[in-house]
Protein backbone atom coordinates (compact mmCIF):
# COMPACT_ATOMS: atom_id res chain seq x y z
CA UNK A 1 0.00 0.00 0.00
CA UNK A 2 1.09 3.52 -0.77
CA UNK A 3 2.58 6.24 1.78
CA UNK A 4 1.95 8.84 -0.44
CA UNK A 5 -1.05 11.44 -1.33
CA UNK A 6 -2.18 10.58 -4.68
CA UNK A 7 -4.78 13.43 -6.19
CA UNK A 8 -6.50 11.11 -9.28
CA UNK A 9 -9.84 11.05 -9.82
CA UNK A 10 -11.10 8.54 -12.82
CA UNK A 11 -14.23 8.58 -14.78
CA UNK A 12 -15.68 5.82 -16.60
CA UNK A 13 -18.19 6.53 -19.67
CA UNK A 14 -18.83 3.13 -21.60
CA UNK A 15 -20.26 2.72 -24.90
CA UNK A 16 -22.94 -0.07 -24.85
CA UNK A 17 -22.28 -0.80 -28.63
CA UNK A 18 -18.13 -0.68 -27.65
CA UNK A 19 -17.43 -4.40 -27.01
CA UNK A 20 -20.43 -5.95 -28.15
CA UNK A 21 -19.77 -10.09 -29.37
CA UNK A 22 -17.41 -10.39 -27.47
CA UNK A 23 -16.31 -14.02 -26.81
CA UNK A 24 -14.76 -14.62 -22.91
CA UNK A 25 -14.76 -17.77 -22.23
CA UNK A 26 -12.70 -18.56 -19.31
CA UNK A 27 -12.30 -21.74 -16.52
CA UNK A 28 -13.37 -21.62 -13.49
CA UNK A 29 -9.93 -22.31 -12.08
CA UNK A 30 -7.51 -19.68 -14.59
CA UNK A 31 -10.12 -16.71 -14.42
CA UNK A 32 -8.38 -14.84 -11.84
CA UNK A 33 -4.83 -15.91 -12.45
CA UNK A 34 -5.24 -15.10 -16.28
CA UNK A 35 -6.42 -12.01 -15.51
CA UNK A 36 -4.90 -10.70 -12.94
CA UNK A 37 -3.73 -7.05 -12.93
CA UNK A 38 -6.77 -6.47 -16.29
CA UNK A 39 -9.39 -3.48 -16.00
CA UNK A 40 -12.38 -5.80 -17.10
CA UNK A 41 -15.97 -4.11 -18.51
CA UNK A 42 -19.29 -6.06 -18.01
CA UNK A 43 -19.95 -5.99 -21.65
CA UNK A 44 -24.03 -7.38 -20.59
CA UNK A 45 -24.52 -4.91 -18.05
CA UNK A 46 -23.74 -0.80 -17.73
CA UNK A 47 -20.28 -1.31 -18.31
CA UNK A 48 -18.85 -1.51 -14.72
CA UNK A 49 -15.65 -1.62 -14.56
CA UNK A 50 -13.47 -3.65 -12.09
CA UNK A 51 -9.70 -3.84 -11.62
CA UNK A 52 -8.22 -7.73 -10.86
CA UNK A 53 -5.67 -6.70 -8.20
CA UNK A 54 -2.26 -9.04 -8.70
CA UNK A 55 -1.55 -9.39 -5.06
CA UNK A 56 -4.89 -11.37 -3.63
CA UNK A 57 -6.67 -12.11 -7.33
CA UNK A 58 -9.92 -10.58 -6.03
CA UNK A 59 -12.16 -7.81 -8.65
CA UNK A 60 -11.86 -4.30 -6.97
CA UNK A 61 -14.88 -2.20 -8.41
CA UNK A 62 -14.14 1.19 -10.45
CA UNK A 63 -17.58 2.90 -9.89
CA UNK A 64 -17.67 6.25 -8.83
CA UNK A 65 -14.60 8.71 -8.93
CA UNK A 66 -14.31 8.56 -4.95
CA UNK A 67 -14.29 4.77 -5.50
CA UNK A 68 -11.36 4.93 -7.99
CA UNK A 69 -9.71 7.50 -6.07
CA UNK A 70 -9.50 4.92 -2.85
CA UNK A 71 -8.74 1.95 -5.17
CA UNK A 72 -5.81 3.65 -6.59
CA UNK A 73 -4.28 5.64 -3.32
CA UNK A 74 -5.13 1.78 -1.59
CA UNK A 75 -3.50 -0.29 -4.15
CA UNK A 76 -1.02 1.50 -5.61
CA UNK A 77 2.43 0.47 -5.11
CA UNK A 78 5.46 3.32 -4.48
CA UNK A 79 8.15 2.91 -7.13
CA UNK A 80 11.54 4.95 -7.40
CA UNK A 81 12.91 6.58 -10.42
CA UNK A 82 15.43 4.71 -10.90
CA UNK A 83 12.92 0.89 -10.75
CA UNK A 84 10.48 3.07 -12.50
CA UNK A 85 13.10 3.55 -15.73
CA UNK A 86 13.32 -0.32 -16.09
CA UNK A 87 10.07 -1.21 -16.63
CA UNK A 88 8.07 -1.79 -19.33
CA UNK A 89 8.68 -3.31 -22.75
CA UNK A 90 9.48 -6.86 -20.55
CA UNK A 91 8.20 -9.54 -18.58
CA UNK A 92 7.85 -7.64 -14.84
CA UNK A 93 6.52 -9.10 -11.26
CA UNK A 94 5.05 -5.22 -11.59
CA UNK A 95 2.90 -6.05 -14.39
CA UNK A 96 -0.79 -5.40 -13.60
CA UNK A 97 -0.03 -3.15 -10.65
CA UNK A 98 -0.89 0.46 -10.10
CA UNK A 99 2.60 1.91 -9.79
CA UNK A 100 3.12 5.43 -8.11
CA UNK A 101 6.47 7.71 -8.85
CA UNK A 102 7.19 8.47 -4.96
CA UNK A 103 10.04 10.74 -5.77
CA UNK A 104 7.69 12.66 -8.97
CA UNK A 105 5.06 13.90 -6.91
CA UNK A 106 3.08 10.64 -6.63
CA UNK A 107 2.43 10.72 -10.50
CA UNK A 108 0.54 7.18 -11.19
CA UNK A 109 0.66 4.52 -14.06
CA UNK A 110 -1.04 1.43 -14.33
CA UNK A 111 1.88 -1.65 -15.72
CA UNK A 112 -1.07 -3.03 -18.47
CA UNK A 113 0.28 -6.68 -18.29
CA UNK A 114 -1.20 -7.08 -21.65
CA UNK A 115 1.53 -5.66 -23.40
CA UNK A 116 3.54 -4.09 -20.58
CA UNK A 117 3.09 -1.03 -21.90
CA UNK A 118 2.57 2.11 -18.65
CA UNK A 119 -0.51 4.62 -18.90
CA UNK A 120 -0.30 8.17 -17.08
CA UNK A 121 -3.17 8.05 -14.70
CA UNK A 122 -2.73 11.64 -14.11
CA UNK A 123 -6.16 13.50 -14.94
CA UNK A 124 -9.53 11.94 -15.62
CA UNK A 125 -9.04 12.13 -19.30
CA UNK A 126 -6.02 10.15 -19.15
CA UNK A 127 -7.57 7.54 -17.17
CA UNK A 128 -11.21 7.04 -19.09
CA UNK A 129 -8.48 6.69 -22.15
CA UNK A 130 -6.80 3.83 -20.23
CA UNK A 131 -10.25 2.36 -19.37
CA UNK A 132 -11.79 2.74 -22.59
CA UNK A 133 -9.05 1.20 -24.59
CA UNK A 134 -7.16 -1.23 -22.11
CA UNK A 135 -10.40 -2.26 -20.49
CA UNK A 136 -11.31 -5.99 -21.41
CA UNK A 137 -14.62 -7.33 -22.05
CA UNK A 138 -16.48 -9.69 -20.20
CA UNK A 139 -19.86 -11.31 -19.25
CA UNK A 140 -21.22 -11.62 -16.19
CA UNK A 141 -20.98 -15.57 -15.94
CA UNK A 142 -17.13 -15.13 -16.71
CA UNK A 143 -16.83 -12.32 -14.14
CA UNK A 144 -18.93 -14.02 -11.52
CA UNK A 145 -16.01 -16.83 -11.47
CA UNK A 146 -13.52 -14.05 -10.19
CA UNK A 147 -13.98 -13.26 -6.54
CA UNK A 148 -15.30 -9.89 -5.18
CA UNK A 149 -12.86 -7.83 -2.91
CA UNK A 150 -14.79 -5.93 -0.56
CA UNK A 151 -12.50 -4.03 1.58
CA UNK A 152 -13.37 -0.60 0.73
CA UNK A 153 -16.65 0.24 2.07
CA UNK A 154 -17.73 3.12 0.39
CA UNK A 155 -18.11 1.27 -3.43
CA UNK A 156 -21.66 0.64 -4.56
CA UNK A 157 -21.42 -2.97 -5.85
CA UNK A 158 -23.92 -3.40 -8.74
CA UNK A 159 -26.65 -5.51 -7.98
CA UNK A 160 -25.55 -7.91 -10.76
CA UNK A 161 -23.26 -9.43 -8.24
CA UNK A 162 -23.01 -11.41 -5.51
CA UNK A 163 -21.07 -10.09 -2.78
CA UNK A 164 -19.92 -12.41 0.76
CA UNK A 165 -22.23 -11.62 3.27
CA UNK A 166 -20.81 -8.95 5.67
CA UNK A 167 -23.26 -7.46 8.31
CA UNK A 168 -25.08 -4.00 7.60
CA UNK A 169 -22.81 -2.74 10.51
CA UNK A 170 -19.67 -4.22 9.59
CA UNK A 171 -17.49 -3.68 6.45
CA UNK A 172 -14.54 -5.80 5.34
CA UNK A 173 -11.36 -4.04 5.14
CA UNK A 174 -7.79 -5.71 3.68
CA UNK A 175 -4.60 -4.32 4.95
CA UNK A 176 -1.56 -5.51 2.48
CA UNK A 177 1.50 -5.17 3.89
CA UNK A 178 5.31 -7.03 3.66
CA UNK A 179 7.67 -8.95 6.01
CA UNK A 180 11.10 -10.23 4.98
CA UNK A 181 10.25 -8.55 1.82
CA UNK A 182 7.50 -10.29 0.79
CA UNK A 183 3.74 -9.55 0.23
CA UNK A 184 1.41 -10.35 3.37
CA UNK A 185 -2.40 -9.87 3.92
CA UNK A 186 -5.02 -9.88 6.55
CA UNK A 187 -8.49 -8.77 6.75
CA UNK A 188 -10.91 -7.35 9.93
CA UNK A 189 -14.34 -7.16 9.74
CA UNK A 190 -15.05 -3.72 11.91
CA UNK A 191 -18.66 -2.25 12.92
CA UNK A 192 -19.43 1.03 11.82
CA UNK A 193 -21.31 1.88 14.65
CA UNK A 194 -18.29 1.08 16.48
CA UNK A 195 -16.43 3.34 14.88
CA UNK A 196 -19.02 5.94 15.02
CA UNK A 197 -18.77 5.51 18.90
CA UNK A 198 -14.71 5.45 18.90
CA UNK A 199 -15.44 9.27 17.16
CA UNK A 200 -18.04 11.03 19.76
CA UNK A 201 -15.55 9.65 22.46
CA UNK A 202 -13.91 12.28 24.40
CA UNK A 203 -10.61 13.25 23.41
CA UNK A 204 -9.81 15.77 26.30
CA UNK A 205 -8.71 14.55 29.65
CA UNK A 206 -10.47 15.67 32.95
CA UNK A 207 -9.97 16.16 36.22
CA UNK A 208 -10.48 18.10 39.19
CA UNK A 209 -8.53 21.02 40.37
CA UNK A 210 -5.84 19.67 42.98
CA UNK A 211 -6.44 16.50 41.89
CA UNK A 212 -4.38 16.12 38.55
CA UNK A 213 -2.65 13.45 37.58
CA UNK A 214 0.76 13.08 38.45
CA UNK A 215 1.88 12.95 34.88
CA UNK A 216 -0.57 14.65 32.56
CA UNK A 217 0.54 13.31 28.80
CA UNK A 218 0.66 9.65 30.41
CA UNK A 219 -2.69 9.98 31.66
CA UNK A 220 -4.21 11.53 28.55
CA UNK A 221 -2.13 8.41 26.37
CA UNK A 222 -4.20 6.11 28.44
CA UNK A 223 -7.43 7.36 26.93
CA UNK A 224 -6.76 5.91 23.84
CA UNK A 225 -5.78 2.65 25.22
CA UNK A 226 -9.02 1.84 26.31
CA UNK A 227 -11.09 -0.46 24.26
CA UNK A 228 -14.95 -0.22 24.47
CA UNK A 229 -17.01 -3.12 25.41
CA UNK A 230 -17.83 -5.17 21.93
CA UNK A 231 -14.32 -4.00 21.04
CA UNK A 232 -12.32 -7.15 19.70
CA UNK A 233 -10.31 -5.76 16.74
CA UNK A 234 -6.69 -6.38 18.36
CA UNK A 235 -7.55 -9.43 19.30
CA UNK A 236 -8.71 -10.21 16.05
CA UNK A 237 -5.81 -8.43 14.44
CA UNK A 238 -3.48 -10.59 16.24
CA UNK A 239 -4.93 -13.86 15.85
CA UNK A 240 -4.59 -13.36 12.16
CA UNK A 241 -1.29 -12.07 11.78
CA UNK A 242 -0.19 -15.30 14.67
CA UNK A 243 -1.79 -17.52 11.87
CA UNK A 244 0.76 -16.00 9.08
CA UNK A 245 3.70 -16.27 11.92
CA UNK A 246 2.91 -19.83 12.11
CA UNK A 247 2.60 -20.81 8.22
CA UNK A 248 6.08 -19.05 8.30
CA UNK A 249 7.57 -20.88 11.29
CA UNK A 250 8.46 -17.63 12.93
CA UNK A 251 9.51 -17.27 16.55
CA UNK A 252 8.21 -14.74 19.10
CA UNK A 253 10.45 -12.20 18.38
CA UNK A 254 9.60 -12.43 14.57
CA UNK A 255 5.97 -12.19 15.13
CA UNK A 256 6.33 -8.80 16.76
CA UNK A 257 8.20 -8.08 13.90
CA UNK A 258 5.69 -9.21 11.85
CA UNK A 259 2.52 -7.28 13.58
CA UNK A 260 4.81 -3.83 13.36
CA UNK A 261 5.36 -4.13 9.92
CA UNK A 262 1.47 -4.74 9.21
CA UNK A 263 1.35 -1.46 11.41
CA UNK A 264 3.83 0.65 9.35
CA UNK A 265 2.50 -0.54 6.37
CA UNK A 266 -0.98 1.10 7.13
CA UNK A 267 -0.79 4.35 5.10
CA UNK A 268 0.14 7.82 7.03
CA UNK A 269 -1.97 10.39 6.97
CA UNK A 270 -0.15 13.12 5.31
CA UNK A 271 -3.47 15.37 5.00
CA UNK A 272 -3.79 15.34 8.34
CA UNK A 273 -0.59 16.35 9.10
CA UNK A 274 -0.90 18.87 7.03
CA UNK A 275 -3.67 20.40 8.63
CA UNK A 276 -1.88 21.01 12.10
CA UNK A 277 1.51 19.83 11.54
CA UNK A 278 2.81 21.30 15.29
CA UNK A 279 0.10 19.28 17.00
CA UNK A 280 -2.32 16.50 16.68
CA UNK A 281 -6.11 18.07 17.59
CA UNK A 282 -7.53 14.72 16.65
CA UNK A 283 -5.99 11.50 17.83
CA UNK A 284 -7.50 8.52 17.07
CA UNK A 285 -8.33 5.57 18.46
CA UNK A 286 -6.72 2.23 17.23
CA UNK A 287 -10.29 1.02 15.70
CA UNK A 288 -10.22 4.76 14.34
CA UNK A 289 -7.14 4.01 12.89
CA UNK A 290 -7.71 0.49 11.50
CA UNK A 291 -11.09 1.88 10.17
CA UNK A 292 -9.93 4.84 8.01
CA UNK A 293 -7.21 3.04 7.17
CA UNK A 294 -4.39 5.77 8.14
CA UNK A 295 -2.96 7.58 10.83
CA UNK A 296 -0.24 10.26 11.77
CA UNK A 297 2.68 8.92 14.42
CA UNK A 298 0.58 9.11 17.32
CA UNK A 299 -2.29 6.95 16.27
CA UNK A 300 -0.25 4.53 14.72
CA UNK A 301 1.67 4.29 17.79
CA UNK A 302 -1.27 3.59 20.25
CA UNK A 303 -2.49 0.87 18.12
CA UNK A 304 0.90 -0.53 17.61
CA UNK A 305 1.34 -0.17 21.97
CA UNK A 306 -2.01 -2.32 22.31
CA UNK A 307 -0.73 -4.89 20.05
CA UNK A 308 2.45 -5.32 21.24
CA UNK A 309 0.82 -5.36 24.78
CA UNK A 310 -1.64 -8.22 23.68
CA UNK A 311 1.28 -10.32 22.42
CA UNK A 312 2.12 -9.74 25.91
CA UNK A 313 5.48 -7.92 24.92
CA UNK A 314 6.33 -5.29 27.51
CA UNK A 315 6.04 -1.71 25.78
CA UNK A 316 6.38 1.61 25.99
CA UNK A 317 5.43 5.27 24.27
CA UNK A 318 8.28 7.01 23.26
CA UNK A 319 7.85 10.77 22.88
CA UNK A 320 10.38 12.90 21.42
CA UNK A 321 9.22 16.83 22.40
CA UNK A 322 11.74 18.50 19.97
CA UNK A 323 10.67 16.82 16.99
CA UNK A 324 6.48 17.00 17.70
CA UNK A 325 6.93 12.70 16.80
CA UNK A 326 6.33 9.78 18.92
CA UNK A 327 6.96 6.02 18.43
CA UNK A 328 6.40 2.55 20.27
CA UNK A 329 9.19 1.26 22.32
CA UNK A 330 9.90 -2.69 22.57
CA UNK A 331 11.15 -4.47 26.08
CA UNK A 332 14.13 -5.44 24.89
CA UNK A 333 17.77 -6.25 26.52
CA UNK A 334 19.05 -2.82 28.85
CA UNK A 335 22.58 -2.80 26.57
CA UNK A 336 20.66 -2.77 23.16
CA UNK A 337 17.62 -0.16 24.54
CA UNK A 338 17.45 3.48 23.80
CA UNK A 339 19.28 5.60 25.94
CA UNK A 340 19.47 2.50 28.35
CA UNK A 341 15.82 2.31 29.12
CA UNK A 342 14.91 -1.05 28.60
CA UNK A 343 12.69 -0.37 25.37
CA UNK A 344 13.87 -0.82 22.13
CA UNK A 345 12.82 1.98 19.17
CA UNK A 346 10.20 0.91 16.64
CA UNK A 347 8.96 3.64 14.33
CA UNK A 348 5.31 3.64 12.97
CA UNK A 349 4.76 5.95 10.25
CA UNK A 350 7.38 3.92 7.55
CA UNK A 351 8.81 0.85 7.55
CA UNK A 352 12.28 0.20 9.18
CA UNK A 353 13.21 -2.95 11.34
CA UNK A 354 12.70 -3.30 14.71
CA UNK A 355 15.04 -1.11 16.88
CA UNK A 356 16.51 1.19 13.76
CA UNK A 357 16.27 4.81 14.23
CA UNK A 358 15.27 6.55 11.60
CA UNK A 359 17.74 9.73 11.03
CA UNK A 360 15.40 12.11 9.18
CA UNK A 361 12.00 12.93 9.70
CA UNK A 362 10.15 15.33 7.12
CA UNK A 363 6.31 16.49 7.00
CA UNK A 364 5.91 14.00 10.33
CA UNK A 365 6.79 11.02 8.54
CA UNK A 366 10.16 8.88 8.39
CA UNK A 367 12.35 8.65 6.14
CA UNK A 368 13.93 5.30 4.94
CA UNK A 369 17.00 5.21 2.32
CA UNK A 370 18.25 1.55 0.76
CA UNK A 371 21.65 2.99 1.39
CA UNK A 372 21.25 4.16 4.88
CA UNK A 373 23.42 2.27 7.34
CA UNK A 374 25.39 4.71 9.41
CA UNK A 375 23.94 5.85 13.02
CA UNK A 376 21.44 3.20 12.80
CA UNK A 377 20.75 2.75 16.40
CA UNK A 378 21.80 6.57 17.27
CA UNK A 379 19.13 8.71 18.74
CA UNK A 380 21.14 12.12 18.64
CA UNK A 381 18.71 13.46 15.57
CA UNK A 382 15.42 12.60 17.57
CA UNK A 383 16.39 15.20 20.82
CA UNK A 384 15.13 14.72 23.91
CA UNK A 385 12.91 11.44 24.85
CA UNK A 386 10.11 10.70 27.25
CA UNK A 387 9.03 7.74 27.90
CA UNK A 388 5.31 7.21 28.56
CA UNK A 389 2.64 4.28 29.89
CA UNK A 390 5.51 1.55 30.85
CA UNK A 391 4.21 -1.65 30.88
CA UNK A 392 6.84 -4.67 31.60
CA UNK A 393 6.51 -8.35 30.01
CA UNK A 394 8.19 -10.58 27.26
CA UNK A 395 11.58 -9.17 26.26
CA UNK A 396 13.01 -8.82 22.50
CA UNK A 397 15.72 -10.66 21.95
CA UNK A 398 16.34 -9.93 18.64
CA UNK A 399 17.99 -6.62 17.82
CA UNK A 400 21.21 -8.37 18.01
CA UNK A 401 20.66 -9.92 14.74
CA UNK A 402 19.81 -6.40 13.35
CA UNK A 403 22.79 -5.09 14.24
CA UNK A 404 24.68 -8.14 13.26
CA UNK A 405 23.23 -7.48 9.85
CA UNK A 406 23.93 -3.38 9.81
CA UNK A 407 27.74 -4.28 10.58
CA UNK A 408 27.20 -6.64 7.60
CA UNK A 409 26.03 -4.19 5.14
CA UNK A 410 28.48 -1.47 6.42
CA UNK A 411 31.74 -3.65 6.27
CA UNK A 412 30.67 -4.60 2.38
CA UNK A 413 29.78 -1.16 1.19
CA UNK A 414 32.93 -0.07 2.56
CA UNK A 415 34.68 -2.69 0.50
CA UNK A 416 32.87 -2.18 -2.57
CA UNK A 417 33.67 1.31 -2.02
CA UNK A 418 37.35 0.76 -1.62
CA UNK A 419 37.68 -1.78 -4.40
CA UNK A 420 35.71 0.60 -6.80
CA UNK A 421 38.72 2.88 -6.00
CA UNK A 422 41.26 0.09 -6.79
CA UNK A 423 39.09 -0.74 -9.42
CA UNK A 424 39.18 2.61 -11.00
CA UNK A 425 42.73 2.69 -10.35
CA UNK A 426 43.50 -0.44 -12.74
CA UNK A 427 41.43 1.27 -15.36
CA UNK A 428 43.98 3.89 -15.47
CA UNK A 429 46.84 1.72 -15.28
CA UNK A 430 45.79 -0.06 -18.11
CA UNK A 431 45.20 2.79 -20.20
CA UNK A 432 48.61 3.79 -19.65
CA UNK A 433 50.04 0.34 -21.24
CA UNK A 434 47.60 0.71 -23.97
CA UNK A 435 49.12 4.80 -24.90
CA UNK A 436 52.35 3.43 -24.61
CA UNK A 437 52.07 0.62 -26.54
CA UNK A 438 50.44 2.71 -29.48
CA UNK A 439 53.44 4.93 -28.94
CA UNK A 440 55.48 2.09 -29.28
CA UNK A 441 53.41 0.43 -32.70
CA UNK A 442 54.04 3.95 -34.50
CA UNK A 443 57.77 3.71 -33.89
CA UNK A 444 57.98 0.30 -35.11
CA UNK A 445 56.18 1.04 -38.16
CA UNK A 446 58.63 4.14 -38.63
CA UNK A 447 61.34 1.37 -38.14
CA UNK A 448 60.01 -1.20 -40.30
CA UNK A 449 58.98 1.75 -43.31
CA UNK A 450 62.89 3.07 -43.41
CA UNK A 451 63.98 0.00 -43.71
CA UNK A 452 65.62 0.51 -39.91
CA UNK A 453 65.47 -4.01 -39.45
CA UNK A 454 67.58 -4.11 -36.72
CA UNK A 455 65.75 -1.91 -34.40
CA UNK A 456 62.59 -2.77 -35.59
CA UNK A 457 63.81 -6.34 -34.21
CA UNK A 458 64.59 -4.69 -30.88
CA UNK A 459 61.27 -3.24 -30.65
CA UNK A 460 59.40 -5.58 -32.09
CA UNK A 461 60.64 -8.26 -28.69
CA UNK A 462 59.83 -5.30 -26.28
CA UNK A 463 56.39 -4.64 -28.00
CA UNK A 464 55.20 -8.33 -27.65
CA UNK A 465 56.32 -8.54 -23.70
CA UNK A 466 54.42 -4.74 -23.37
CA UNK A 467 51.81 -6.96 -24.91
CA UNK A 468 51.39 -9.43 -22.66
CA UNK A 469 51.44 -7.47 -19.99
CA UNK A 470 48.76 -5.61 -21.22
CA UNK A 471 46.71 -8.69 -21.69
CA UNK A 472 47.57 -10.48 -18.55
CA UNK A 473 46.78 -6.65 -16.77
CA UNK A 474 43.51 -6.40 -18.23
CA UNK A 475 42.49 -10.07 -17.70
CA UNK A 476 42.67 -9.61 -14.13
CA UNK A 477 41.09 -6.23 -14.46
CA UNK A 478 38.37 -7.62 -15.91
CA UNK A 479 37.91 -10.50 -13.61
CA UNK A 480 38.21 -8.15 -10.54
CA UNK A 481 35.09 -6.38 -12.24
CA UNK A 482 33.21 -9.11 -12.28
CA UNK A 483 33.34 -9.99 -9.15
CA UNK A 484 32.73 -6.67 -7.75
CA UNK A 485 29.88 -6.85 -10.55
CA UNK A 486 28.56 -9.66 -8.32
CA UNK A 487 29.36 -8.41 -4.62
CA UNK A 488 27.71 -4.95 -5.48
CA UNK A 489 24.56 -6.27 -7.10
CA UNK A 490 24.00 -8.92 -4.03
CA UNK A 491 24.88 -5.75 -1.38
CA UNK A 492 22.28 -3.62 -3.31
CA UNK A 493 19.16 -6.38 -3.06
CA UNK A 494 20.56 -6.91 0.69
CA UNK A 495 19.89 -3.34 1.51
CA UNK A 496 16.64 -3.25 -0.62
CA UNK A 497 15.44 -6.50 1.45
CA UNK A 498 16.51 -4.51 4.98
CA UNK A 499 13.99 -1.76 4.41
CA UNK A 500 11.95 -3.96 2.45
CA UNK A 501 12.16 -1.70 -0.71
Amino acid sequence: MSRYRLFIIISLIFISTFFKGVDFSVPVAQAASSLSGRILLQVESHGEAWYVNPLNSRRYYLGRPDDAFKLMRSLGLGINNKDFSTLGGKTSRLAGRILIKVEDSGRAYYFDPSNLRLYYLGRPDDAFRVMRQRGLGITNTDLSKILVATNFNSVSLPITNTVPFISANQKSFVYNFKYSNVAKSISLNLSSSLYNQYTVSPKVLSYQVGHEPANLRDAFYALFLKLKSGDTSILDAINKLKVIAAQNNLSSDETAALVMAWVQYIPYDHVKFDLNPQSNNNPYFPYETLYLDKGVCSDKTFLALSLLRKLGYGAAILDFPDLNHTAVGIQCDLNDSINSSGYCYIETTNYFPVGVIPQTISSGQANNKANEFVDLFNPKNLGRIEILQKTSGLVYHGLSLTKAKVNALKNEENYLNTEKINIDNSAAAIKIKESNLQDLKIQLDNYYNNGQTSLYNSAVINYNNLVNEYNSAAAAYSTRVDSYTRRANIFYQSAKDFYQK
